[in-house]
């Protein structure tokens, strides 16, 4: 197993085991899933992990938290896998908070920004189940729909060569992720909380992932910003053992995951 395949199965331990007794898939359906997919060690932890730190957080304040949807697809596709994964992780948001009428938008999106990427075909299907599933107010079985939905579009791109375009799924997943955590604790801080949002080996994961990201695009505005803010919130979530992150901090790293998320959206100036 090399060092990729070894932090990625590192990385999804840690998330099954700090969520142990929360809602969730259980480790052997979400490892099941992926199997059945041929999603392996070699592609990024699933969004579902990163979104288990919700069921600590409620009760969640749904619309302060909630962003419009994108209406455009991006050009360029290493934004168009990052704004696939925060898709996907709204649909998580949205499942946590039960709020069956923005399955419906959320299913559409994702549909045109896999397309985009060349793997409508492997998503279609899942985007109609996840909208009917969520009509019938079934929240387990959306939650799997989706975490299938992520794994199909990780196989489908590993398919046409590209695990770059499936890492940045799972990065953009995760940078939707912590900014709605940080929202939440922000408008509720505790130090228990804040604690929450100090995940080492989730950010040595995704910053190796980013150091490996092709030359073109790091020479761009949302690269540099990417990696620089990246590099930022590593340094504000690096405490010793039992010293909390203090509510500055929280704020500050919001706004840090707040400029990537919007540069991701609005594309190049």
């Amino acid at each position: 197993m090399n060092i990729a395949a070894l932090c990625s199965a590192t990385v999804i331990w840690i998330f099954v085991s700090a969520a142990a007794g929360a809602e969730k898939l259980s480790p052997d359906d979400l490892a099941d899933i992926r199997e059945e997919l041929g999603v392996n060690g070699y592609t990024a932890p699933s969004i579902h992990l990163v979104f288990q730190e919700l069921n600590a957080l409620k009760p969640i304040p749904f619309e302060k938290v909630w962003r419009d949807l994108p209406d455009s697809t991006p050009q360029d596709r290493a934004r168009l896998a990052l704004s696939t994964g925060a898709v996907i992780a709204d649909g998580f948001l949205t499942v946590s908070a039960e709020k069956q009428s923005r399955i419906e938008p959320i299913g559409r999106v994702l549909l045109r920004l896999a397309k985009g990427l060349g793997v409508g075909d492997h998503v279609t299907k899942h985007s109609r189940s996840i909208i009917e599933k969520a009509a019938r107010k079934e929240w387990d079985d959306v939650r799997k729909e989706l975490v299938r939905c992520q794994a199909e579009v990780e196989a489908a791109l590993l398919g046409l060569k590209d695990e770059e375009m499936a890492h940045l799924v799972a990065l953009g997943g995760w940078l939707r992720g912590l900014e709605i955590t940080t929202s939440i604790v922000h408008e509720t801080y505790t130090p228990a909380r804040a604690n929450r949002l100090i995940q080492p080996e989730l950010m040595n994961y995704f910053l190796d992932r980013v150091g490996t990201l092709n030359p073109n695009f790091k020479k761009t505005k949302l690269g540099s910003v990417l990696e620089k803010n990246l590099r930022e919130i590593q340094r504000l979530t690096t405490k010793p053992v039992d010293t909390a992150i203090e509510p500055d901090d929280v704020k500050r790293i919001r706004e840090l995951v707040r400029e990537i998320n919007s540069r991701i959206v609005a594309g190049e100036e």
